[in-house]
């Protein structure tokens, strides 16, 4: 997909998430044991996938000072590792919790959006893994138009199904 200079994006849609982990799985077996989605167990018990939002204004690259923290032209924010020094101000700026230090390179980490396969053309693994579509991935107007969408079936459906 990076074959296009366009902006892409990744959406988690919770609506449509059934929680089976088939992302994280994914990610997992990708990055050789290091997942960049996790699914985790709620109080409510519902199984929610969290992951980088591959920010507009990602704070991490603004605290950065090395400049290892980054954007691809795809629009993934991503770690250069040997640029990295391991001070961990991108754990600390992030809302989300999201860069995890490697304690043994002493580097930080997190989802690239499968860097290595959208290099081959290919979605990031989670999207294309999703068994109920809930990882939305390409182009950012596509994207986005498949969200609206969705959100329209998901009003529509509510409206007219309690009358």
């Amino acid at each position: 997909m990076s074959a296009n200079p366009g902006k892409y994006l990744r959406i988690i849609d919770l609506g449509t998430c059934i929680g089976c982990g088939a992302c994280e799985a994914a990610c997992d077996f990708i990055h050789d044991g290091h997942p960049y989605i996790k699914v985790y167990r709620t109080e409510i018990g519902l199984e929610i996938p969290v992951s980088c939002m591959h920010c507009a204004k990602a704070p991490c690259i603004d605290v950065c000072p090395t400049g290892a923290m980054t954007r691809d032209s795809d629009g993934a924010v991503y770690v250069a590792a040997s640029k990295c020094i391991g001070c961990m101000a991108c754990l600390y700026a992030c809302p989300f919790g999201i860069p995890e230090l490697d304690r043994s390179l002493r580097v930080s980490t997190k989802c690239d959006l499968c860097m290595d396969q959208r290099r081959k053309g290919l979605e990031p693994g989670c999207s294309s893994i999703c068994p109920a579509g809930a990882i939305l991935y390409g182009e950012e107007a596509a994207v986005f138009e498949r969200a609206k969408k969705r959100t329209a079936e998901t009003m529509a459906k509510a409206r007219f199904e309690t009358l």
